[in-house]
């Protein structure tokens, strides 16, 4: 299956939280291009090589009853990444993103702060990953907060108990963090875990939450229909963008991708234009919902991609059917997959039922009423509105962490955003 890590986008909000930090240092004023190009290097908190980190990739069969197809065999596993101390130390689960996987570069990089600051770290993939969702999820349909954050308790549950048995993993106590879709995750976790009694989490934080996930959810499915002038259709829009990139770079001289790509072409005459910069990031967010969208069809067997008769072998090619699926957004993913078999098992309610039930909103009592869960977020985050910061400023409080810049997960290298992150986790 294709791996897509998760680049979300966002457009301007109005703030109703107060601004920290009012001399941050993040240069990006445009939301957008801050979601893209991140944070500046000479901005960014030091961490270790990945070379120098104490880690190991490790698996666990979570649903050992799961009948998949051959072509799909490579998933029966759960696969996690563990970086761990030699003494006793607290144990940080880290939840990624939309469609992400454990091994993404942004959550290699919160990995190496965490692990730095002293904490053992286990890194799992979002439920809305392919491998998730084959390996773990019970339903193969994510997308509902309590049901994930079910099977995302079991998956954390065997994770660490792999790393005790593997290493001689010692705990002292237990956090987690989450990013984006992940940070909801981590929120409804906690939830879940303060019934079961069994981490007990001294922290929890949530880097980027939504508050009411199917909102966010449109809002970034727009991004993929944003019109561009001399622009029909996505190959189009791919030979429209080549055709900036290869001008800009015929101009400089080299190729530098890795240094220039986001900051020297938009001091040039190349420069990429707000509908340029998110309909860039809404074609990956849609590569994303495809592969969630085709996955979870597999994995129940509901026929919409490929025929729920036919057995797919190891050599049967996954592009044809992986293709039908791209014209499938995540809000088509509610629609004709989580809203039908939800409604099934609850037919007295609506979709908007559906959707209360998956929002922070649902269990705003107990994140008021715990003093060790923590959002951040930043003043341009657009898959929030105005009423989801107020939701934030009223629910956390003090506990709410706002900066002015940096749009979805843009600062999170920052070295102020990173101080920020870790002073709560250890308590300071």
């Amino acid at each position: 299956m294709p791996r897509f890590n998760g680049l979300l986008v966002v457009l301007l909000a109005l703030l109703a939280l107060k601004a920290s930090a009012d001399d941050f240092s993040y240069p990006i004023s445009n939301a957008l291009m801050a979601t893209i190009a991140g944070t500046p290097q000479r901005l960014m908190a030091p961490v270790p090589s990945e070379s120098d980190v104490r880690q190991r990739d490790l698996s666990v069969r979570v649903l050992p009853e799961r009948n998949l197809p051959p072509t799909l065999s490579q998933y029966r596993d759960l696969h996690f990444r563990l970086a761990w101390q030699q003494q006793p130390a607290p144990l940080l689960f880290l939840i990624a993103g939309t469609g992400s996987s454990y091994d993404s570069p942004r959550l290699d990089y919160l990995k190496r702060v965490f692990w730095q600051a002293g904490m053992h770290v286990i890194v799992l993939s979002s439920p809305t990953n392919h491998d998730f969702i084959a390996a773990a999820s019970r339903s193969g349909l994510p997308g509902l907060g309590r049901e994930d954050a079910r099977d995302l308790h079991t998956a954390m549950s065997m994770a660490a108990e792999k790393a005790r048995h593997e290493v001689g993993l010692q705990v002292t106590e237990h956090h987690v963090v989450g990013f984006s879709l992940g940070a909801l995750n981590a929120a409804f976790v906690a939830e879940l875990d303060q019934r079961l009694g069994q981490f007990n989490f001294s922290r929890v934080l949530l880097l980027n939450p939504p508050v009411d996930l199917y909102t966010s959810i449109q809002r970034l499915d727009s991004l993929a229909r944003t019109r561009i002038d001399g622009v029909s259709d996505t190959d189009s829009f791919y030979e429209h963008i080549f055709g900036k990139l290869s001008r800009y770079f015929a101009e400089k001289g080299e190729t530098d991708i890795e240094g220039g790509l986001f900051y020297g072409i938009q001091s040039s005459d190349q420069a990429l234009t707000d509908p340029e910069l998110a309909m860039l990031i809404g074609a990956v967010f849609r590569f994303a919902a495809a592969d969630l969208n085709f996955m979870a069809d597999l994995v129940t067997g509901g026929g919409l991609y490929a025929p729920a008769d036919e057995r797919l072998k190891v050599s049967t090619s996954l592009t044809p059917y992986l293709r039908r699926a791209l014209f499938c957004d995540f809000s088509c993913y509610i629609e004709t997959q989580l809203w039908p078999d939800w409604s099934s098992r609850n037919a007295d309610k609506t979709i908007d039922d559906m959707a209360w039930h998956t929002s922070l909103r649902s269990i705003e009592n107990f994140l008021a009423s715990h003093s060790g869960i923590a959002a951040l977020t930043n003043a341009d985050d657009l898959i929030l509105s105005r009423e989801d910061y107020d939701f934030l400023h009223q629910t956390f409080g003090e506990r709410a962490f706002l900066f002015p810049r940096g749009g979805h997960g843009g600062n999170l290298q920052h070295q102020t955003v990173v101080e920020r992150m870790l002073s709560f986790i250890q308590g300071e």
